[in-house]
């Protein structure tokens, strides 16, 4: 399992048009603190657990009350604190509590009463003493063959009958964990599956009556319900945090007992997880949840009864192998690292919202019973699901996400997309707003008066904004030390835009004056920037974008960029087409350059192929060095049609149409490339990942991984991304909401990060890098002049010009 530790951002303030973009970073899912590891230590763990415990009795007195829903909760915390620490002090407490209650409930249809058999039960499980069954059994039991809820028997005010179903019996959904976990345990205890049956025709009726599945999330009773009269589709929903957690804990407590080969269990797993990847999608910065769980700003201040339930259901999920601990380690860890503000040095558990119905305003110095019995559970959960160690730091090398830019993304035809200048990492993306900018990232200390590490700043490049993830642009480190941008709208400006950076390390760089260069001639604008420089053509920059009528063109400087010349057609996909040839490209920096490119785009052409040519000594040449125009004839007007290059993949056989991803030079010099493949066609719902290498002058490509389904249904052949290693030519990084070697969904079809190792075999090991049950992790980049730094986007990705992403880095993997 991928290990993560504390990030530490320490923030600087720029001026003139450079911004402070920083603040100590919210920890992401997948990364973990040294504190929160501390204080999910067992140890600590337990210290929290006694004094919460005694807190309680003692706010009790010498005779806790009975038979009651909130003291019921509390002592099923008690008694999972016992079960998790082997401490018979809770086993004493909990024993004489049920002695005097006399193993006995008020009255066995209201739920709520119900709620103190659960200790009952367990009790029962370890003394094997009847006197703690019989009771229950005995109201219980006539229950199973009701088929009417008589006036006055559920509540004072039902004037009539009701059919004995869950939505008239189990009516709120805090009555979900109030008595389904006692009818799972009558069923162990007894031996009759009748209970487990009754229990299971209740829970799903409310759960069909309560449960928003497109939330994944249960109203807390009928008056939060959606009218369907359309007077309520501006109206918000409301979630209650309790409400969901008594659901969530319930969930856990119920399948505890119920038998592996019960044809309902896989039922209530689904539910469990569907809720768990939501819960934790609506965690705060503080690793609690709010009163109104979806609606935080409503009642800000942080919750501790269902943020409880939620880190127990969460962390029992964990252990017992219902969820997958990569995903949801950190979202516990912070979690419990959270209601442990909530805990005072004498035991009182906080910020607990009072007995109710619906979200309120919740008052720091608040605390009840349940919310003691909930911070038990949550606690018991932890040191049981923490006994088999901690995680630690990864040793130098390993994976670490970092957040490099709290606001970007972009796309993945731009390069240099991210470059490193003596310690600092530069990536360039576009912010949700329209603005294009880049931001430094302080990477070692091996300079003389560097910034500390992590230390990250912001440029906002663009004096435009265009809500647009194609409007990243290239950046390019220059020999006199400074760095070029460049950046372009996406088709609706025929100019790009450059500006120059020149650092200066713990101050503000300088940055020059935004400048535009018209090159495009025709209607349509350009897109994509991409710089590289030749050193034995004197230095001169090239910089290729796609531009008049939608094809690849290249200007070039010979003055660092201060001048530009005009543009230069260099494949056409027909002077009347639609078509656009997208093109990825290498350099060595001497004297060569290759392009892996298409015909045009997978959404227009079923048999989108991929081609290769490259450039050397001022010719462009099929990929056996076969001379196909030369630079003058180029320049002189005279472009290249895309079938003139050499066939790399056939976009017409059952493998589908392609579309270039990524291309690197391997270890013997040779290009290599990557590119997806769609066998589901129109639809991208199956994509493939593949490579292709040059080998004793013939393209051999291979499909190496799956890559799962489109980003979103209007751009079908979106995937994820994947990136060659420009260090290891055995190595890459995709990105899937599938795993790659098994075409297995991924929980939530959320998509991580993978790397892909190739073993002496020829086979492909996969080695799962991200564990983020919220945000997808997107478009990985290899920094091509730094080893071992990886670069990507996590976030929610709705379109192109939609998202909430932060940019990320790791300095291994």
């Amino acid at each position: 399992m991928a290990k993560f530790a504390a990030v530490v951002l320490l923030a600087a303030t720029w001026g003139g048009v450079v911004c402070l973009a920083d603040r100590p970073a919210e920890a992401q899912p997948g990364m973990v603190s040294q504190l929160q590891v501390q204080s999910a230590s067992p140890e600590a763990v337990r210290d929290t657990m006694r004094r919460v415990a005694e807190y309680q009795l003692d706010r009790y007195g010498p005779e806790p009350p009975t038979r009651n829903w909130l003291v019921g909760t509390f002592f099923t915390g008690m008694i999972e604190a016992y079960h998790a620490t082997g401490d018979a002090w809770y086993l004493e407490e909990s024993r004489a509590w049920g002695e005097r209650s006399g193993w006995g409930i008020n009255n066995p249809v209201h739920a709520d009463d119900v709620c103190p058999g659960q200790t009952y039960l367990e009790l029962y499980f370890i003394d094997e003493d009847p006197a703690m069954l019989t009771p229950l059994v005995e109201a219980m039991e006539p229950l199973l063959e009701r088929e009417t809820i008589e006036p006055g028997e559920l509540n004072a005010w039902q004037k009539e009958a009701k059919p004995w179903t869950g939505r008239n019996l189990w009516w709120w959904c805090d009555a979900l964990y109030m008595a389904p976990p006692v009818y799972a345990r009558l069923g162990t205890a007894t031996g009759d599956r009748a209970y487990h049956e009754a229990m299971h025709e209740l829970f799903w009726d409310t759960a069909d009556y309560l449960y928003d599945p497109n939330e994944h999330l249960f109203y807390r009773d009928g008056r939060y319900l959606p009218k369907g009269d359309g007077t309520d589709e501006q109206a918000e929903k409301v979630f209650w945090s309790r409400g969901n957690g008594w659901v969530f804990a319930g969930l856990v407590r119920i399948l505890e007992h119920l038998p592996e080969d019960d044809p309902q269990r896989q039922r209530y797993l689904e539910l469990f997880r569907d809720m768990a990847m939501r819960i934790v999608s609506l965690q705060q910065d503080d690793g609690l949840w709010r009163s109104w769980m979806n609606n935080p700003a409503q009642h800000p201040t942080k919750e501790s009864t269902g943020s409880a339930f939620f880190v127990y259901g969460l962390a029992k999920g964990v252990s017992e192998g219902w969820l997958p601990q990569g995903y949801y380690e950190s979202a516990i860890l912070r979690g419990w690292t959270g209601l442990l503000s909530c805990v005072t040095p004498e035991g009182r558990v906080t910020h607990a919202q009072m007995v109710g119905y619906a979200p309120t305003a919740v008052r720091p110095w608040d605390t009840m019973d349940y919310g003691a019995g909930a911070l038990l559970l949550a606690a018991a959960a932890v040191a049981g699901w923490r006994e088999d160690g901690l995680p630690t730091n990864p040793p130098p090398g390993e994976f670490l996400p970092r957040v490099v830019a709290e606001d970007g993304a972009f796309t993945w035809y731009n390069d240099e997309r991210a470059v490193v200048m003596g310690n600092l990492l530069y990536v360039n993306y576009v912010k949700r707003d329209g603005m294009t900018a880049l931001s430094s990232f302080a990477v070692s200390t091996d300079i003389e008066k560097p910034p500390a590490p992590n230390a990250k700043r912001e440029v906002l490049l663009s004096t435009w904004t265009e809500k647009d993830d194609h409007n990243n642009g290239s950046l390019l480190p220059l020999p006199d030390g400074r760095l070029l941008a460049t950046y372009a709208k996406h088709g609706t400006s025929k100019s790009f835009y450059q500006r120059y950076i020149t650092p200066k390390w713990w101050n503000p760089p300088v940055v020059s004056d935004e400048r535009a260069f018209e090159v495009t001639k025709t209607k349509r604008g350009l897109t994509y920037q991409n710089l590289f420089p030749l050193s034995d053509e004197g230095g001169r920059i090239y910089n290729f974008f796609r531009g008049n009528n939608f094809n690849p063109n290249f200007v070039t400087s010979d003055d660092l960029g201060e001048t530009w010349s005009d543009p230069h057609l260099l494949v056409s996909a027909g002077e009347n087409s639609n078509q656009r040839p997208y093109v990825k490209y290498v350099h060595n920096g001497k004297d060569r350059f290759d392009l892996l490119y298409t015909d045009g785009h997978p959404r227009d052409l079923k048999a989108n192929n991929v081609y290769h040519l490259y450039y050397f000594d001022g010719a462009f040449r099929r990929s056996d060095g076969t001379v196909i125009r030369t630079m003058d004839q180029i320049v002189a007007g005279d472009s290249l049609a895309a079938e003139e290059g050499t066939l790399v993949f056939d976009g017409s056989g059952a493998s589908g149409r392609g579309w270039v991803w990524d291309l690197e030079y391997d270890r013997a010099g040779q290009p290599y490339g990557a590119f997806i493949s769609s066998p589901s066609g129109d639809i991208g719902t199956d994509m493939r990942y593949w490579t292709a290498r040059l080998i004793d002058g013939e393209w051999q490509t291979e499909e190496i991984a799956f890559a799962g389904s489109n980003l979103y249904p209007k751009e079908q052949h979106y995937a994820g991304g994947i990136a060659l290693d420009p260090h290891d030519d055995q190595r890459v990084v995709v990105s899937a909401d599938v795993h790659p070697a098994t075409n297995e969904p991924l929980p939530g079809r959320v998509y991580q990060l993978f790397k892909g190792t190739k073993s002496e075999n020829g086979d492909w090991d996969w080695e799962q890098l991200t564990f983020d049950p919220v945000n997808h992790q997107l478009r990985p980049v290899l920094v091509r002049d730094r080893p071992e730094t990886l670069v990507w986007f996590a976030g929610e990705y709705a379109t192109y010009a939609d998202y909430r992403c932060k940019v990320m880095a790791s300095f291994g993997y």
